[in-house]
């Protein structure tokens, strides 16, 4: 075992983008930045502890599946206890943490994600139902509603924006990555979407998703206090996000949808810099 197969329980890209999240709001709720490195030790604790007990309960499907076969549960090289062990204690110790520095509510937010995230996507959804991925978003949208608590802000129509905002984001993103990835899922009995509907009609499904997520970011300038610079970074980046979705929905190919799934983090942390710069500004 090796602290990068320690890190790799953590899925540090997922991890980071949630915790940036939270700290886009933190910011736009006008938090103390001395106070900030709190919210980056609990999100990290939170989200990566979700994480290494999601390795921990997929690990059968992960050892089906080529992308994640050399995962380190299904590859050996980390005990399935250990993983449970760790992941259980890192969303606990967030979840205190986050109660002692910054209040209960904040805590609430932060242990919500988490089960949602493990209880609800990972071992009643994602074996389940072709809803899994829509349903199971809802884990991502209480980082920006944690981060404005964390602020000692009461939660107003922003941080519910952004909450939402990261739920409509969730299908159109995952969704190209099943798209790529539907062989896999496929041998592991996955219901993605793919799996069930064939990658044309999902292609189209997550265009559909990515324009609705694209219309409430946009419809978001019309709570930041400057609005005109962040819809001239808003728009920019979105009608990038929606050519590359199209292109999936006029000719289908693997690297298409794969685009489609690259650029789709990047879009959503681009709008949370915006909503933080336009807040601030």
């Amino acid at each position: 075992m090796s602290w990068r197969d320690i890190l790799n329980l953590t899925k540090p890209k997922i991890t980071l983008l949630n915790i940036f999240a939270a700290v886009a709001s933190f910011l736009s709720a006008g938090g103390n930045l001395a106070n900030m490195i709190h919210l980056l030790l609990a999100g990290y604790l939170s989200v990566g502890g979700a994480s290494a007990l999601n390795h921990f309960l997929d690990a059968d499907i992960d050892s089906r599946m080529r992308r994640t076969a050399a995962r380190p549960i299904p590859a050996g090289r980390i005990k399935p206890r250990t993983a449970a062990l760790l992941g259980s204690g890192m969303v606990a110790a967030s979840v205190l943490y986050s109660y002692i520095v910054y209040n209960p509510l904040t805590a609430v937010f932060i242990l919500s994600g988490a089960l949602v995230y493990v209880l609800v996507y990972t071992v009643w959804l994602k074996r389940r139902t072709v809803w899994n991925i829509v349903i199971g978003g809802v884990a991502g949208s209480f980082a920006p509603l944690a981060g404005w608590s964390a602020a000692g802000r009461e939660i107003g129509a922003l941080p519910v924006f952004m909450a939402l905002l990261v739920f409509l984001w969730t299908p159109g993103h995952f969704w190209a990555l099943a798209s790529r990835a539907v062989k896999d899922y496929s041998a592991a009995g996955v219901p993605m979407l793919p799996v069930v509907y064939g990658v044309r009609t999902t292609s189209i499904a997550t265009l559909v998703s990515n324009m609705i997520a694209v219309a409430a970011a946009l419809l978001m300038s019309t709570l930041v206090s400057n609005p005109l610079l962040y819809l001239v970074i808003a728009a920019t980046f979105s009608a990038w996000l929606l050519f590359e979705s199209i292109k999936p929905c006029i000719k289908y190919s693997p690297s298409a949808a794969w685009r489609a799934f690259k650029i789709s983090s990047p879009w959503l942390f681009i709008i949370f810099a915006a909503t933080a710069a336009s807040s601030a500004l």
